[in-house]
Protein backbone atom coordinates (compact mmCIF):
# COMPACT_ATOMS: atom_id res chain seq x y z
CA UNK A 1 0.00 0.00 0.00
CA UNK A 2 1.05 3.49 -1.16
CA UNK A 3 0.93 6.59 1.67
CA UNK A 4 -0.47 9.97 1.73
CA UNK A 5 2.14 12.82 2.46
CA UNK A 6 1.44 15.56 4.38
CA UNK A 7 3.85 18.16 5.29
CA UNK A 8 5.18 21.71 5.36
CA UNK A 9 9.31 21.85 3.97
CA UNK A 10 10.13 25.65 3.34
CA UNK A 11 13.44 24.89 2.54
CA UNK A 12 13.33 21.13 1.20
CA UNK A 13 15.20 19.32 4.20
CA UNK A 14 11.87 17.93 5.48
CA UNK A 15 10.69 16.95 2.05
CA UNK A 16 13.63 14.23 1.72
CA UNK A 17 12.74 12.94 4.79
CA UNK A 18 9.41 12.25 4.70
CA UNK A 19 9.96 10.85 0.91
CA UNK A 20 12.26 8.77 2.34
CA UNK A 21 9.95 7.31 4.64
CA UNK A 22 7.31 6.99 2.74
CA UNK A 23 9.54 5.10 0.17
CA UNK A 24 10.64 2.55 2.25
CA UNK A 25 7.27 1.64 3.22
CA UNK A 26 5.79 1.38 0.07
CA UNK A 27 5.73 4.86 -1.75
CA UNK A 28 3.68 8.29 -1.95
CA UNK A 29 0.38 8.23 -3.72
CA UNK A 30 -0.59 11.53 -2.30
CA UNK A 31 1.10 15.06 -1.38
CA UNK A 32 -0.66 17.48 0.48
CA UNK A 33 1.60 20.12 0.72
CA UNK A 34 1.01 22.70 3.63
CA UNK A 35 3.24 25.42 2.30
CA UNK A 36 0.22 26.22 -0.58
CA UNK A 37 -1.62 29.49 0.74
CA UNK A 38 -4.48 28.10 -1.56
CA UNK A 39 -4.44 24.56 0.32
CA UNK A 40 -8.21 23.07 0.28
CA UNK A 41 -9.87 21.07 2.56
CA UNK A 42 -9.32 17.05 2.66
CA UNK A 43 -10.21 13.76 4.79
CA UNK A 44 -8.64 10.94 5.77
CA UNK A 45 -10.41 7.57 6.30
CA UNK A 46 -9.44 5.30 8.83
CA UNK A 47 -7.62 2.70 6.57
CA UNK A 48 -5.37 5.33 5.17
CA UNK A 49 -1.73 5.61 6.01
CA UNK A 50 -0.58 8.77 6.43
CA UNK A 51 3.08 10.46 6.96
CA UNK A 52 2.82 14.19 8.41
CA UNK A 53 6.51 16.05 8.36
CA UNK A 54 7.16 19.61 9.40
CA UNK A 55 10.30 21.60 10.31
CA UNK A 56 10.93 22.78 14.25
CA UNK A 57 10.69 26.49 14.81
CA UNK A 58 12.29 27.76 18.30
CA UNK A 59 11.41 24.53 19.94
CA UNK A 60 7.67 24.31 18.70
CA UNK A 61 6.31 23.67 15.28
CA UNK A 62 5.40 26.91 13.33
CA UNK A 63 2.01 28.43 13.97
CA UNK A 64 1.09 28.36 9.98
CA UNK A 65 1.37 24.10 10.28
CA UNK A 66 -1.21 24.29 13.36
CA UNK A 67 -3.75 26.92 10.92
CA UNK A 68 -3.74 24.54 8.18
CA UNK A 69 -3.94 21.54 9.28
CA UNK A 70 -7.15 22.81 10.32
CA UNK A 71 -8.34 22.05 6.77
CA UNK A 72 -7.34 18.72 7.33
CA UNK A 73 -9.74 16.02 8.89
CA UNK A 74 -8.52 12.56 9.91
CA UNK A 75 -11.20 9.84 10.77
CA UNK A 76 -9.44 7.59 13.34
CA UNK A 77 -6.19 7.44 10.50
CA UNK A 78 -2.97 6.09 11.77
CA UNK A 79 -0.65 8.69 11.16
CA UNK A 80 3.23 8.83 11.55
CA UNK A 81 5.02 11.93 12.59
CA UNK A 82 8.13 13.79 12.17
CA UNK A 83 9.67 16.88 13.18
CA UNK A 84 12.93 18.04 11.77
CA UNK A 85 15.42 19.90 13.82
CA UNK A 86 19.07 22.19 12.94
CA UNK A 87 20.63 20.53 15.74
CA UNK A 88 19.82 22.83 18.56
CA UNK A 89 16.78 20.84 20.40
CA UNK A 90 13.14 20.22 19.23
CA UNK A 91 11.59 20.34 22.72
CA UNK A 92 8.06 21.03 22.58
CA UNK A 93 7.42 20.18 18.55
CA UNK A 94 7.06 16.77 17.86
CA UNK A 95 4.61 16.66 21.21
CA UNK A 96 2.48 19.56 20.44
CA UNK A 97 2.50 18.22 16.30
CA UNK A 98 0.81 14.83 17.86
CA UNK A 99 -1.40 16.71 20.00
CA UNK A 100 -2.35 18.99 16.82
CA UNK A 101 -2.96 15.80 14.99
CA UNK A 102 -5.24 13.91 17.89
CA UNK A 103 -7.46 16.79 17.80
CA UNK A 104 -7.98 16.67 13.98
CA UNK A 105 -8.99 13.13 14.91
CA UNK A 106 -6.07 11.37 13.91
CA UNK A 107 -3.89 8.85 15.92
CA UNK A 108 0.01 9.01 16.06
CA UNK A 109 1.06 5.59 16.27
CA UNK A 110 5.14 6.50 15.72
CA UNK A 111 7.01 9.87 15.97
CA UNK A 112 10.37 10.70 14.73
CA UNK A 113 12.75 13.97 15.16
CA UNK A 114 15.14 14.22 12.98
CA UNK A 115 18.32 16.23 12.47
CA UNK A 116 18.57 18.32 9.49
CA UNK A 117 20.85 20.91 8.06
CA UNK A 118 20.05 24.17 9.60
CA UNK A 119 18.32 26.52 7.34
CA UNK A 120 19.31 29.78 8.75
CA UNK A 121 23.19 28.78 9.37
CA UNK A 122 23.87 25.65 6.95
CA UNK A 123 27.28 25.19 8.42
CA UNK A 124 25.07 24.03 11.54
CA UNK A 125 24.15 20.05 11.37
CA UNK A 126 25.69 20.52 8.08
CA UNK A 127 24.85 17.51 5.37
CA UNK A 128 22.43 15.97 7.59
CA UNK A 129 21.24 13.78 7.12
CA UNK A 130 23.81 11.40 6.46
CA UNK A 131 23.73 8.09 4.74
CA UNK A 132 23.63 6.71 8.43
CA UNK A 133 20.31 8.74 9.24
CA UNK A 134 18.86 7.30 6.12
CA UNK A 135 19.85 4.22 7.29
CA UNK A 136 18.49 4.79 10.52
CA UNK A 137 15.14 6.26 9.10
CA UNK A 138 14.64 3.03 7.18
CA UNK A 139 15.12 0.59 9.97
CA UNK A 140 12.46 3.47 11.86
CA UNK A 141 10.12 2.93 8.84
CA UNK A 142 10.36 -0.82 9.04
CA UNK A 143 9.17 -1.05 12.68
CA UNK A 144 6.65 1.99 12.05
CA UNK A 145 5.25 0.44 9.40
CA UNK A 146 3.68 -2.56 11.61
CA UNK A 147 1.95 -0.32 14.05
CA UNK A 148 -0.59 0.68 11.01
CA UNK A 149 -1.74 -3.26 11.65
CA UNK A 150 -2.29 -2.78 15.44
CA UNK A 151 -5.88 -3.01 15.60
CA UNK A 152 -5.64 -1.59 18.75
CA UNK A 153 -3.79 1.41 18.56
CA UNK A 154 -3.19 3.99 21.19
CA UNK A 155 -1.32 7.67 20.41
CA UNK A 156 2.64 6.97 20.92
CA UNK A 157 4.44 8.77 23.61
CA UNK A 158 6.89 11.33 22.95
CA UNK A 159 9.31 13.63 24.49
CA UNK A 160 7.55 17.84 25.47
CA UNK A 161 6.02 19.75 28.08
CA UNK A 162 3.00 21.34 28.47
CA UNK A 163 2.48 23.94 28.07
CA UNK A 164 4.47 24.35 25.11
CA UNK A 165 7.09 26.86 25.46
CA UNK A 166 6.58 30.33 24.44
CA UNK A 167 8.55 31.44 21.07
CA UNK A 168 7.89 34.46 18.90
CA UNK A 169 10.00 34.87 15.21
CA UNK A 170 12.56 37.20 14.89
CA UNK A 171 11.66 40.53 14.09
CA UNK A 172 13.27 40.82 10.24
CA UNK A 173 12.49 39.69 7.26
CA UNK A 174 15.14 38.80 4.69
CA UNK A 175 17.02 41.18 2.42
CA UNK A 176 17.41 41.80 -1.40
CA UNK A 177 20.86 42.37 -2.37
CA UNK A 178 21.21 43.96 -6.12
CA UNK A 179 21.13 40.18 -7.57
CA UNK A 180 17.94 40.07 -7.75
CA UNK A 181 16.25 40.39 -11.35
CA UNK A 182 12.67 40.44 -10.57
CA UNK A 183 12.22 36.58 -11.54
CA UNK A 184 9.32 36.45 -9.17
CA UNK A 185 9.66 32.82 -8.13
CA UNK A 186 9.84 33.97 -4.37
CA UNK A 187 6.59 35.35 -5.06
CA UNK A 188 5.22 32.61 -6.37
CA UNK A 189 6.60 30.38 -3.64
CA UNK A 190 6.12 32.32 -0.61
CA UNK A 191 3.50 29.90 1.88
CA UNK A 192 2.29 33.34 3.29
CA UNK A 193 2.22 35.26 0.09
CA UNK A 194 4.38 38.12 2.17
CA UNK A 195 6.02 39.55 -0.80
CA UNK A 196 5.21 41.94 -2.99
CA UNK A 197 3.76 40.65 -6.41
CA UNK A 198 4.59 44.35 -7.48
CA UNK A 199 8.16 44.18 -6.19
CA UNK A 200 9.89 41.22 -4.76
CA UNK A 201 12.52 43.60 -2.98
CA UNK A 202 9.43 43.91 -0.06
CA UNK A 203 8.48 41.39 2.47
CA UNK A 204 5.22 42.08 4.60
CA UNK A 205 6.47 41.57 8.40
CA UNK A 206 3.29 40.83 9.68
CA UNK A 207 3.27 38.02 6.96
CA UNK A 208 6.65 36.62 7.00
CA UNK A 209 7.29 33.55 8.96
CA UNK A 210 10.90 33.61 8.11
CA UNK A 211 10.80 30.06 6.96
CA UNK A 212 13.83 30.70 4.60
CA UNK A 213 12.23 29.70 1.27
CA UNK A 214 12.97 32.55 -0.42
CA UNK A 215 16.57 32.56 0.80
CA UNK A 216 17.06 28.87 -0.38
CA UNK A 217 15.23 28.92 -3.80
CA UNK A 218 16.22 32.14 -5.18
CA UNK A 219 18.40 31.54 -8.27
CA UNK A 220 20.65 34.38 -8.04
CA UNK A 221 21.57 34.01 -4.41
CA UNK A 222 20.38 37.60 -3.84
CA UNK A 223 18.18 37.17 -1.02
CA UNK A 224 19.55 36.44 2.95
CA UNK A 225 19.34 37.83 6.33
CA UNK A 226 20.06 40.95 7.72
CA UNK A 227 24.02 40.66 8.49
CA UNK A 228 23.15 41.16 11.80
CA UNK A 229 20.51 38.94 12.44
CA UNK A 230 22.79 36.08 10.54
CA UNK A 231 25.47 37.27 12.99
CA UNK A 232 23.13 36.72 15.97
CA UNK A 233 21.77 33.30 15.22
CA UNK A 234 25.10 32.40 14.60
CA UNK A 235 26.51 33.11 17.72
CA UNK A 236 23.60 31.93 19.23
CA UNK A 237 24.16 28.30 17.80
CA UNK A 238 27.82 28.10 18.52
CA UNK A 239 27.52 26.07 21.57
CA UNK A 240 25.89 23.31 19.67
CA UNK A 241 27.57 23.69 16.04
CA UNK A 242 29.86 20.94 16.18
CA UNK A 243 27.49 18.52 18.21
CA UNK A 244 26.66 15.74 16.69
CA UNK A 245 22.60 15.41 17.68
CA UNK A 246 21.27 11.63 17.15
CA UNK A 247 17.73 10.95 15.46
CA UNK A 248 14.87 10.16 18.12
CA UNK A 249 12.38 7.47 17.32
CA UNK A 250 9.59 6.89 19.26
CA UNK A 251 6.63 3.89 18.96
Amino acid sequence: MRFSIVFFSAAGHTLKVIRHVAEQMGGVDRTVDLSNPFLKECTFGKDERVIIACPVYGGRIPGLVVERLRKVTFESTRVITLVTYGNRAYEDALLELNDTILVRGGIPIASAAVVTQHSMVPTVAANRPTEIDFQNLSVFARFALQKYDDMHAVPVEVSGNRPYRAWSKMPVTPVVSGKCVRCGMCIQRCPTMAIWITDPKKTDPSKCILCMRCVAMCPQGARSLPPAAQQAIEKKLAPVAKLTRENEFFF
